[in-house]
C-alpha cells in the first residue's frame, strides 16, 4: 500500500444515489432568481435546511471553507443545513440562477450532511439535465401557487437524484471528515436486521470500543442514544407496515424486533400519539370522491 492509498479516504456503507430507497427527502420550495448587480447575500445567514443553487447566466462569488471562488453558468452551489451563507454579485450585469431547498435524510433519521462532505462548488458543463427539473419544479409550483403538490415533490427528486449521481460519478461525494465508519457500518447492519436483539454490549462490540465511548460516538454521529435511535427505527418500519401491508400488529410488532405485541402497542401510543390501528385507519383514510 503506497502512502497515498494510506491517505485517501475508506469506503464505507453509506446509502448514495445507486441506494436511493434508504435516503428519505423532504422538499420544501423552489426560485427562479435574478440576482442584480451588487447583490449580496446578508452575512451571515444559516438556514435549518439544504439549499441548492443552479448558477444559469452571470458569475457569483461565493465563499467557500477554502476561501472566495466564482460560480459561473452550469456551477452548482450546495449550502448544507445550519452553514454560513455568503454571496455576492459583483459584476455589473444580474446574475440568473434556480434556488431550491430540501432535506435529506439517511435511515430515516441521520442528516446527509453529516455523513457526507459534499462540495460546496460542482460545476457541471452540460446542464441541461439539471436546469429541465430546476424549470419544471418552479413551473408547478408557480401553477400550485406555492404548495408542494405531488409533481412538485417528485422533480424535486428528480432533481436532487441527479445531482447526488453527478457527484457520485465524479468521485466527489466522500464521507464526512468526522464521519466515523464504524458507526455507518453499524448503522448499516441495524437497518438491515431490526428485529435483532440489539444491545449496548454487541453495538459497543461490533465497534470494538468500550459502551460509554460507544455511545459517545453515537450521539455524536447520529444526534441520539444508540437505543433511542433503534426504536425510532423499528417504529418507522412499523408505521410504514401498518400503512401499506394486512399485517396484524402481533406480526408487525415481530418483524419490527418487539416480541412483545403489548409493549409494542404501548410504545406506539407512547412515541406515535394514537394506537397501531388507529394510525393504521388515519393513513389509509381516503376522503370519498364527489
Amino acid at each position: 500500500m503506497t502512502d497515498a492509498d494510506a491517505a485517501a479516504p475508506r469506503p464505507i456503507p453509506l446509502p448514495t444515489s445507486r441506494r436511493a430507497g434508504q435516503v428519505s427527502f423532504r422538499f420544501y420550495w423552489a426560485h427562479h432568481f435574478p440576482a442584480p448587480p451588487d447583490w449580496t447575500v446578508p452575512s451571515p445567514v444559516r438556514r435549518p435546511y439544504a439549499t441548492l443553487w443552479l448558477v444559469l447566466r452571470g458569475e457569483l462569488q461565493i465563499q467557500t471553507p477554502g476561501g472566495p471562488r466564482l460560480a459561473g453558468p452550469g456551477t452548482l452551489v450546495a449550502w448544507p443545513p445550519d452553514s454560513d451563507r455568503r454571496a455576492a454579485n459583483h459584476t455589473a450585469e444580474s446574475v440568473i440562477l434556480y434556488t431550491a431547498a430540501f432535506d435529506l435524510r439517511v435511515w430515516g433519521d441521520v442528516d446527509f450532511f453529516r455523513l457526507y462532505r459534499v462540495p460546496t462548488l460542482h460545476h457541471a458543463p452540460d446542464f441541461a439535465p439539471l436546469a429541465q427539473p430546476f424549470s419544471a419544479l418552479v413551473d408547478e409550483l408557480s401553477v400550485s401557487e406555492g404548495a408542494v403538490s405531488l409533481e412538485a415533490e417528485g422533480w424535486a427528486r428528480v432533481l436532487v437524484g441527479r445531482w447526488l449521481g453527478r457527484l457520485e460519478a465524479a468521485g466527489e461525494l466522500r464521507p464526512a471528515a468526522d464521519a466515523d465508519e464504524r458507526l455507518t457500518a453499524v448503522l448499516a447492519a441495524v437497518e438491515a436486521d431490526l428485529t435483532a436483539a440489539w444491545s449496548l454490549q454487541r453495538l459497543a462490540d461490533m465497534m470494538r470500543l468500550s459502551k460509554v465511548r460507544m455511545r459517545e460516538v453515537f450521539v455524536r454521529g447520529v444526534g441520539l442514544p444508540p437505543m433511542r435511535y433503534i426504536a425510532l427505527r423499528r417504529l418507522a418500519r412499523a408505521r410504514s407496515l401498518l400503512a401499506d401491508t394486512e399485517l396484524t400488529c402481533a406480526e408487525i410488532a415481530e418483524r419490527c424486533g418487539f416480541h412483545d405485541p403489548g409493549y409494542f402497542s404501548r410504545t406506539f401510543h407512547r412515541t406515535v400519539g394514537m394506537q397501531p390501528l388507529a394510525y393504521r385507519e388515519r393513513a389509509r383514510f381516503r376522503p370519498e370522491q364527489e
